[in-house]
């Protein structure tokens, strides 16, 4: 019986197997994963003293769909993804297009708990806007119409894995290869979309403009993943030239693993300042931190939770309402206002300019304490002013 693939090139050399460097690339890239979401949770527990939040719940909910696609990707090396198809055997082909089936399911659950963890992380430090709507609803379409397509390519369903045994047992009714390269596409400029929304509201802020250009890198750093995903449809574009699908496949699994893997780090950076300024405080001492990153030359941004609202006194019946300078709870109801009281608040914060009659929430501490969560952020607040006026008796 004649291989559905026809005869191998000439030159090729079948012997040649990827399915070790494939799967030590997509573990490596699982386990830097992992690490990122660690250090943001360490950071957001152990050194900001905060909650989990949505976007921290959202961000490790996506390593679930990751870790399926792990798996898929280091089963299908064992049925021979990885190698030149003329040495797989057919039925071993057959188990590949399945793994391959649900992986591109998985593939596209997982990036959109990415791209919304993201979309809640920008939320948290300028507020939502129509844009960041927009992303929320290309996210999930992205997901709801690439899930539908692909459960209906193929009549019977299992034609999509039993085409090359029985090539008239069913038919795709649509071409897939544009499928894959169009909701590709899509997803890269998704990616670009979200990539832009927080740069323009940075530059609205008013500080230097060596800090908004910190500030905007750090949120471009994101761009990593446009890159893995635009490599990721160049090997794609394969799959129409060459009929070798367990080979190019490989590289197609590999690029699908590191994008949402990079996603993740990525995701994750502009979270692990409070936990890199914590370090640095540790091995350097704060006061050498302080010299060098204070108040006066700060250079690094901090990306910070501010839950609670202050009142000060101003004189004369008027008063000025702060943001807490760190995430303690303040204990005096009194004393305390809420914006939005079911919700937590994060902003950029910085002290380059002194601001009178903040009061510092959680308590006692000692001013280098105080000082320690002050320098090396940049603030950004809002002045409210009111007049209370009492009939006369």
């Amino acid at each position: 019986m004649s291989s559905p693939f026809g005869e191998p090139p000439r030159g090729i050399d079948l012997k040649e197997n990827h399915t070790p460097r494939n799967n030590a690339t997509v573990i490596a890239l699982y386990i830097l994963a992992i690490i990122a979401i660690a250090l943001r949770i360490a950071a957001r527990l152990k050194v900001q003293h905060a909650n989990v939040l949505a976007d921290d719940w959202l961000i490790g909910i996506a390593l679930i769909p990751i870790t399926a696609n792990l798996v898929c990707t280091i089963m299908g090396g064992s049925y021979g993804l990885g190698k030149h198809v003329w040495v797989v055997e057919l039925d071993d082909v057959i188990v590949v297009m399945q793994i391959l089936f649900a992986y591109v399911l998985i593939y596209v659950a997982a990036i959109p708990l990415i791209k919304l963890s993201i979309i809640l992380f920008y939320r948290r430090i300028f507020g939502m806007n129509w844009v960041m709507w927009i992303c929320v609803f290309l996210a999930v379409g992205y997901w709801f119409s690439c899930t539908i397509a692909f459960l209906v390519c193929c009549r019977p369903l299992s034609y999509y894995w039993t085409q090359y045994r029985d090539p008239k047992g069913g038919k795709c009714i649509f071409n897939l290869y544009p499928f894959y390269i169009s909701n590709a596409a899509a997803n890269v400029a998704t990616d670009g979309i979200i990539l832009l929304v927080p740069i323009p509201l940075v530059w609205k802020l008013q500080m230097r403009t060596s800090q908004k250009i910190l500030v905007s890198g750090i949120f471009l750093l994101g761009g990593f993943v446009c890159v893995a995903s635009v490599v990721r449809i160049y090997f794609m574009t394969f799959l129409s030239r060459s009929r070798d699908i367990t080979w190019i496949m490989g590289d197609v699994f590999i690029w699908s693993s590191v994008e949402p893997c990079i996603g993740i780090v990525c995701a994750c950076l502009p979270t692990l300042q409070p936990l890199l300024r914590s370090t640095l405080r540790r091995v350097f001492g704060s006061s050498r931190i302080a010299r060098k990153f204070g108040a006066s030359s700060s250079q690094e941004v901090e990306l910070q939770r501010k839950p609670r609202i202050q009142r000060a006194s101003g004189g004369h019946g008027q008063h000025r309402l702060f943001r807490s300078l760190d995430g303690s709870q303040d204990r005096n109801k009194d004393q305390r206002l809420t914006l939005r009281p079911e919700e937590d608040e994060a902003i950029l914060t910085t002290n380059s300019e002194p601001v009178e009659g903040v009061k510092i929430a959680g308590g006692e501490g000692s001013d280098s304490e105080k000082n320690e969560k002050n320098f090396m952020s940049i603030r950004v607040h809002r002045d409210f002013q009111w007049q209370e006026e009492h009939a006369g008796r």
